[in-house]
């Protein structure tokens, strides 16, 4: 079928479940969403005005496909670009297959070209757009995989929510309060600490020969101005030349004895990364938008002429018009 017959109904999952529209559809559930995909004839097609009333969001024919491809390409989640929805549109979609009937064979064309073109949005705009959480964005200040020991200073709320991240086989973890470096172990999941982090005793030799061993540290503890400046010269003296120190217990070196750590990071470089790849990721998130409306746009035009649904006969003077979807 064309194109033009295509529909998809879109409501917010807790308006409840619904048959009277698009009885035989193939039906994407989420926790958050129900996406309704049918082949009706215009004729049959289901009225904005019932679809409305039933609390649907009603799309047909290039704006039907547009939207399942942001749908796949998770453009349309609450965080934009993630991977499990696409899983969830390909179950749903052999769900229906499995089924069998004719609303199947109908929406197969068109099913197997969203899926393919999905699959190259999404490899050339969404792969790679990383995460801003702390312990995300301190694996990337320290530059991925660590050769030796890494010291994480403190057992808060930011050193437990970094620890997963740390990307080498030992941890050292040194809290002035043993108890609650503890308690702090007892929350993480084991095969995250088992055999890689290894609790320290609380005291300033545990900690000096843990600086001695280190190849990064990360400290996530406040400016300790009777320790600080012994830590910077156990640092100088004894730390690895390709390690890196990040204290998030400062916004800036500047009056402190860290100043003296060359290429040492504060919460300000971590923020300032967060903003960078922030704007990052929405210019990403933005080219696969229009993406969307290109790969939409070129259906339409294959529909037009007569060309399969998963083909393109267009040369570069026909997609000389999507110029501008595409940089």
């Amino acid at each position: 079928m064309a194109l033009a017959d295509l529909n998809v109904l879109n409501r917010n999952s807790s308006g409840g479940t619904s048959t009277a529209l698009l009885p035989d559809a193939c039906v994407v559930g989420t926790c958050l969403r129900e996406v309704r995909i049918g082949m009706q004839s215009p004729d049959d097609q289901p009225m904005a005005v019932e679809a409305h009333a039933a609390g649907y969001e009603l799309y047909t024919g290039a704006d039907a496909y547009r939207f399942l491809l942001q749908l796949a390409c998770g453009l349309e989640s609450e965080i934009a670009g993630e991977t499990e929805i696409l899983g969830q549109v390909k179950q749903a979609w052999r769900d229906c297959e499995a089924a069998g009937g004719e609303q199947a064979r109908l929406l197969r064309p068109w099913m197997q070209r969203l899926l393919q073109d999905t699959k190259e949005i999404r490899s050339e705009y969404v792969v790679g757009l990383g995460s801003a959480t702390y312990g995300s964005l301190v694996r990337r200040l320290l530059g991925g995989t660590s050769p030796g020991p890494t010291l994480l200073l403190g057992a808060g709320q930011l050193a437990e929510t970094i620890l997963p991240f740390l990307d080498t086989g030992e941890v050292l973890l040194w809290n002035r309060g043993r108890a609650r470096a503890e308690e702090m172990l007892s929350r993480q999941r084991a095969a995250q600490t088992q055999g890689r982090v290894h609790l320290l005793d609380s005291t300033a030799a545990a900690e000096e020969l843990a600086w001695r061993r280190a190849h990064d540290v990360v400290v996530c503890i406040p400016a300790d101005a009777a320790r600080d400046a012994t830590r910077v010269q156990l640092w100088r003296h004894h730390g690895a030349p390709d390690g890196r120190v990040l204290h998030l217990g400062i916004d800036s070196t500047a009056g402190t004895p860290w100043q003296q750590i060359e290429g040492l990071a504060t919460l300000r470089d971590l923020f300032g990364l967060r903003d960078s790849q922030a704007t990052r990721r929405e210019a990403m998130l933005a080219r696969a938008r229009k993406a969307c409306v290109n790969k939409a746009q070129l259906a339409r035009l294959d529909d037009a002429d007569g060309s399969r649904a998963g083909s393109s006969n267009h040369g570069w003077e026909d997609l000389a018009v999507f110029h501008a979807f595409s940089y």
